[in-house]
């Protein structure tokens, strides 16, 4: 993947994640932004080595909704956080 490509990919995803996070401030956990998440990151970035630290925020991203508790939606919106802070460092670095 090329830098252009890649910084193309990670913005998309950043503006997935923001909207994510917009969401959970509304109190709703929209399941679709994270499948949402879940394809672009298949469709190249998982693979890229320069994004190997996205994997491990996606993942913590998830498993944050997977059980039901009074911390959830607070949980999730740190781990949407992380992730953005994540994407702009990769991008930095592009």
């Amino acid at each position: 993947m090329t830098d252009q490509e890649l910084s193309r990919a990670l913005r998309a995803l950043r503006r997935t994640v923001l909207m994510l996070e917009t969401e959970l401030r509304h109190d709703r956990l929209d399941d679709a932004l994270i499948t949402d998440i879940d394809a672009q990151m298949e469709r190249g970035i998982a693979s890229e080595p320069r994004c190997a630290a996205l994997v491990a925020r996606v993942d913590t991203l998830r498993e944050s909704t997977l059980t039901p508790r009074a911390e959830l939606l607070g949980d999730t919106i740190r781990a949407c956080e992380k992730l953005r802070d994540a994407i702009d460092e990769v991008v930095g670095r592009l």
